[in-house]
């Protein structure tokens, strides 16, 4: 947690306990954890989880005792949606795709448990379905960029997510078993199909982007989809070239081939 500048060593050492309440954000993280993964002292760990706490930043469960993002960092996070930086190396290549192809374009990302619809780019030939709307928040692997998203996820962590969203899934008709059948349909295939998964009438096709932060790599994907008669197996291929070209053109790298 050393930021490299000088004086700017206790700065750094918050940000740090922010990023890793970030990624253990649905599980928590007690004190003990935090210190185990930042290599603080203990006095340290909780002196920095109280200035995030008090200022809305993190938020301390009642009954695990275990701390997660509070209420500011999720309004941060909502402020930041709204120009991300992903959208704005994505978006000229969706703008291109959807030239291309005439087909309507999703760029999806990862939010918790769940798969968030960052922007819809409209084809020639317009899709027209609520779901599909930017803004809109649906289950991992429900979707055809959902899909891709999942399918670059470990087993073991997609399982905990079914686990804890076993509720939502079963009611969307989606058994462990049928979520895992098509995750590894994806991986074997390298991209992702979808026929009327999410939207009936409609066929997709996605693949998993991998983009860069200062500090880590995030992962999310980006499909393409038309009315079934539009999606033919040969337009598939066809539109599933185009996004990998405008992808390697804009230097975006994709998960898992390509």
């Amino acid at each position: 947690m050393n930021s490299g500048f000088p004086g700017a060593q206790s700065p750094a050492r918050l940000v740090g306990v922010l990023r890793l309440l970030t990624r253990h954000h649905v599980q928590g993280l007690s004190i003990a954890d935090l210190t185990a993964l930042s290599g603080l002292d203990r006095s340290t760990a909780r002196r920095l989880l109280m200035v995030l706490a008090q200022s809305g930043y993190a938020a301390k469960d009642a009954e695990s005792g275990r701390y997660r993002l509070g209420v500011e960092a999720m309004l941060t996070g909502l402020a930041a949606m709204a120009k991300p930086p992903i959208f704005e190396v994505c978006h000229p290549v969706m703008v291109k795709v959807a030239r291309r192809t005439g087909d309507t374009v999703f760029l999806i990302i990862r939010v918790g448990d769940f798969a968030h619809c960052l922007h819809v780019q409209p084809g020639s030939t317009v899709l027209h379905a609520h779901s599909l709307m930017t803004g809109q928040i649906r289950l991992l692997g429900q979707g055809t960029a959902s899909l891709a998203l999942a399918a670059s996820l470990r087993d073991a962590e997609l399982e905990q997510i079914y686990q804890r969203r076993r509720l939502d899934y079963e009611a969307a008709g989606i058994s462990q078993e049928r979520l895992m059948d098509m995750v590894r349909q994806t991986r074997k295939r390298g991209h992702s199909l979808s026929v009327n998964l999410l939207t009936s009438g409609a066929t997709g096709v996605g693949l998993a982007i991998e983009f860069q932060t200062t500090h880590s790599a995030h992962i999310a994907a980006i499909s393409v989809a038309n009315h079934d008669a539009q999606m033919g197996a040969a337009h598939q291929a066809q539109a599933l070239q185009v996004l990998r070209d405008e992808l390697a053109q804009a230097g975006i790298a994709q998960v898992g081939g390509g």
